[in-house]
């Protein structure tokens, strides 16, 4: 199998990169083709000068392996791995995965068992309608800058406990920062566990590192959490996440040197009341549009948390009920000060056009009938701009 012929520049200051083909053979004889991304290309390689270039290196003598031990990941990520991965905090939105609707999204027991399922009483969903809508949001994604690297299901896809559903809500895969990713353990439905495998592969493919599987009895699904800055984190216990999952979360996230603030959030027992009662994730009651800015669904967090957001001098705007269901929270921010969030919000809106923050915005109604998802629950982030050093 001869190396691969292409490369990729992405274009932000990131050195373009050799694809070379390799295979894994199965013992039962199955082939799977991958691909390793390789930082230095083979052509004019010399490995001598390569490693007479390195500290660690004297000839003769064997590596000075304590040097390697002072290396932070997240400072060698981009050379071994391929990319800065890392999404925290809200700077420039640089790179994302997202996943085509299919017909695992709009099956007729989806709209039987809507309960069951998390979705609206509607219950089920125009496929052509979905595309299209998603393939706007997508467009307004590659308009702002924005790298969208996209998964394409397995169609039927069927978990161990039936039908895999939401296979678009590409938030729920994992928690993309500072080098890795937490991959989820699934709370909110067994419609939906099997999805994390399919993600997990896709994740590998782009060569992103997992930090950890959420595993044990630990419940967590924090690609859906907000993050206040690049700095702090923003997850709640609730039907997405127990205490187990929310410490597992907690401790690679300390070792990166990120706080976690969790919050709380009520939950269901025998019905949701069309939807309207309790909530999942954080990102169906906030989100941050700029520094010191929130946009907050009060009645669906614990007031501890709004007492934090005020010691902390960030301005709150409260997202009026009905607004609320119309996902006006369940955003994305491109940048500080822009956003591109569900139509259908006009007192959201014009409350953040006031802080001078500019709103893009997409319908995404069709999203709402099969999954109460919007586009924050579409996108996976991957790579965004993280502040520079503090200068003295």
């Amino acid at each position: 199998m001869g190396r691969g012929d292409t490369t990729t520049d992405f274009g932000d200051g990131v050195p373009a990169r050799e694809h070379v083909p390799f295979r894994v053979v199965t013992a039962s004889g199955r082939t799977h083709e991958l691909e390793y991304s390789s930082p230095r290309a083979a052509a004019g390689h010399d490995e001598l000068r390569t490693i007479g270039e390195l500290p660690w290196f004297e000839p003769g003598k064997p590596t000075r392996n304590w040097m390697l031990h002072e290396i932070d990941f997240a400072d060698e990520v981009d050379q071994i791995w391929g990319r800065p991965w890392g999404a925290e905090g809200i700077g420039r939105l640089r790179e994302v995965l997202v996943s085509r609707p299919t017909e695992n999204e709009t099956r007729d027991e989806y709209q039987r068992e809507w309960q069951y399922y998390y979705s609206s009483v509607a219950g089920n969903a125009d496929l052509g309608r979905l595309r299209d809508q998603f393939e706007q949001y997508y467009q307004v994604l590659r308009d702002n800058g924005v790298r969208v690297n996209y998964v394409e299901a397995p169609v039927p896809a069927i978990g161990a406990y039936g039908y895999l559903k939401n296979l678009v809500t590409l938030a729920g895969a994992g928690l993309v920062v500072k080098g890795g990713v937490i991959v989820h353990r699934m709370g909110l439905g067994s419609w939906q566990r099997g999805r994390e495998v399919i993600w997990s592969n896709a994740l590998t493919a782009l060569q992103v590192p997992i930090y950890l599987t959420i595993h044990g009895k630990g419940v967590g699904e924090p690609g859906a959490g907000r993050w206040l800055d690049s700095k702090t984190f923003v997850f709640n216990e609730s039907v997405v996440a127990n205490e187990e999952g929310l410490a597992q979360i907690e401790f690679v996230l300390g070792n990166l040197g990120i706080e976690m603030v969790t919050t709380h959030s009520p939950g269901w027992v025998d019905t949701t009341n069309t939807g309207n009662i309790g909530t999942s994730h954080a990102d169906m009651f906030m989100m941050v549009p700029d520094q010191g800015l929130c946009v907050l669904a009060p009645h669906l967090v614990n007031y501890a948390f709004v007492r934090y957001l005020k010691r902390r001098d960030i301005k709150i705007i409260e997202v009026p009920v009905e607004e609320y269901w119309d996902l006006a929270v369940n955003a994305v921010t491109l940048e500080p000060g822009k956003v591109v969030m569900n139509a259908g919000a006009p007192t959201t809106v014009k409350a953040l056009e006031r802080e001078g923050v500019e709103v893009i915005q997409v319908d995404f109604s069709e999203s709402h009938k099969f999954a109460i998802a919007g586009l924050h629950c579409a996108t996976l982030e991957l790579v965004r701009d993280q502040p520079g050093p503090l200068l003295s």
